[in-house]
C-alpha cells in the first residue's frame, strides 16, 4: 500500500510540475516582447508583415512610472528629451522595452519588410498605448513639431482626454 501510495503522490507532483512548466513557456509574441534584440522574420508579403506587427505592438512593454514620460516630436527634440529623461529618472517610449525592442527593428530604414507608410501605421499605434499609459505630470520636447506629426495628431489627443495625467510642460531646451 505504501509504494502505490508513494507512486501516486510522485506522479502528481510530477505532473504538477510538468504543468507549471508548461505555463511558464513563453508564446513566440511574448518571447519577442521580452528580448532585447528583435528576432528575425520572414513575411509572404508587406500587408503580412503589417499585420504581424501591429499585433505585436499590443503585447510591447511601454509603461512607465507616475510622472516619468517624456515625449518628444521635431527636428532635434529626441536627443534634448533622451537627455532630460536620462538625467532626470524618466522615460521616452524608446526607452521602454517595448520602444526599445520596435526601435532596434528599424522598420523606417531601406529592406524594411514593410513600407515607410506601414511602419508610421505600427509607430503611431505604439505612441498612442504611451501616451495612453502616461500618469502624473508629463514633459514635451515638442518646438518646431509638425502640425501632421505623431505627437500632435496621435499622442497630444490621448494626453488631453486621460484623467490620468496632470500637467504637461512643454520643454524648449535644457
Amino acid at each position: 500500500m505504501q509504494t502505490l501510495f508513494s507512486g501516486k503522490i510522485m506522479k502528481s507532483w510530477v505532473l504538477a510540475l510538468a504543468l507549471g512548466l508548461l505555463v511558464m513557456l513563453p508564446t513566440p509574441t511574448s518571447l519577442a516582447a521580452e528580448l532585447s534584440t528583435p528576432l528575425p522574420v520572414t513575411f509572404a508579403d508587406s500587408q503580412a508583415a503589417l499585420a504581424y506587427y501591429l499585433d505585436l505592438v499590443e503585447t510591447l512593454d511601454v509603461t512607465t512610472g507616475i510622472g516619468k514620460s517624456v515625449f518628444y516630436s521635431g527636428a532635434g527634440n529626441r536627443k534634448l528629451a533622451e537627455q532630460f529623461a536620462q538625467s532626470d529618472d524618466k522615460t521616452t517610449l524608446e526607452m521602454t522595452p517595448g520602444g526599445k525592442y520596435l526601435d532596434d527593428l528599424k522598420l523606417f530604414d531601406n529592406g524594411s519588410p514593410v513600407t515607410p507608410d506601414a511602419a508610421l501605421r505600427v509607430w503611431k499605434r505604439l505612441s498612442q498605448r504611451y501616451a495612453q499609459q502616461a500618469a502624473g505630470d508629463v514633459f514635451c520636447f515638442v518646438a518646431g513639431a509638425r502640425p501632421t506629426g505623431v505627437f500632435t495628431t496621435v499622442e497630444l489627443p490621448e494626453l488631453k482626454r486621460s484623467r490620468k495625467v496632470g500637467v504637461m510642460y512643454s520643454v524648449s531646451s535644457l
